[in-house]
Parts: C-alpha cells; structure tokens; sequence
C-alpha cells in the first residue's frame, strides 16, 4: 500500500495569534490548516484563482480539530498535509501540526472541501484536471473484502470513528 502524499508548510507562531494564556488561540488552528490545504493544491498544480475566475468555488463544508498540546508566541510549526478520500465533487484532508523544534504533535485536523457553481452555489462535479490530480495523491482506497472494524460516516468527523 503506498503512502499518501504529504505536503509540509512551517508557520511561525505570531504574538496576535495567541490568546491571554499566552498559548495560540483555538480557532487559528484552522487557518494554519488553510495555509496547508492552499500548499498542498499547490504542489499538486491546482490555481484555485483560475477557478475562482471560471466561477468555481471550493467550500469547506466541515473542519474538525482534536487539540493535543499547546502552541506559544514565536514556535515554529509544520503542517503535515494529505489528502483522505476523492469523491465526485468533494475531497478531505488531514492535517498534523507539529511543533518542529521539539517534534510534537500539538494538534490533529481535518476537513471536508467541495466544489460549487459560485452563481448559484450548487455542488458540482471536480474538473476532470483536478479530479486526476487529487486521485493521484490520494490514498488507495480499501478493499470491498476489508475486514469488519469500526464504521465511519463519509460527513462524520474523524474523532467520531475514536473510541
């Protein structure tokens, strides 16, 4: 089973990011995840703003993140990013963001992204060129004949499949 595709961007911790615990603030978690998503579509060749041009919209429908360890002003962070699943017209990703000098796991993500007509706000289907691009660097996915385990909802977040 071959690996899936990892993209690393570093983000350093900036003092307006932390709250008055003098730790970074819960929900900036999800922006140091948007810095990995746009690296990681990057990598892959996919110009969100040739879309966005073309009335093609990416929308994040869900984002979970399971908070391990705090980060503080001035720490050097990676993001891990990967994709999880392809689909027809959405695609999730996974994130770790790990503090570097000290190799932590300070926090787990996740999210859900799908494609819409930005006049009407509809899914649509991905662009072939995209699709393929994402399929590439996707996972393979299981076999029908996996051996029975826990059952996780395609729209459920990720903690709900840990117990």
């Amino acid at each position: 089973m071959s690996q899936p595709r990892v993209v690393e961007s570093e983000v350093r911790v900036r003092y307006a990011e932390t709250d008055a615990e003098g730790v970074v603030y819960y929900a900036n978690h999800f922006v140091y995840m948007e810095v990995g998503r746009i690296n990681f579509l990057r990598a892959l060749g996919i110009d969100r703003a040739f879309w966005q041009d073309a009335g093609i919209g990416l929308v994040i429908v869900e984002a979970f993140c399971k908070y391990r360890a705090p980060a503080h002003f001035d720490d050097l962070l990676v993001i891990r990013t990967s994709l999880e699943e392809v689909h027809r017209s959405s695609f999730s990703m996974h994130y770790d963001i790990v503090n570097l000098q000290s190799k932590v796991l300070l926090a787990e993500g996740r999210t859900v992204q799908v494609f819409v007509d930005l006049k009407t706000m509809r899914t649509m289907r991905l662009p072939p060129e995209a699709h393929d691009l994402l399929r590439a660097a996707a996972p393979p996915k299981q076999d029908a004949e996996a051996p029975p385990g826990p059952s996780t909802d395609d729209r459920a977040p990720a903690a709900q499949a840990e117990v």
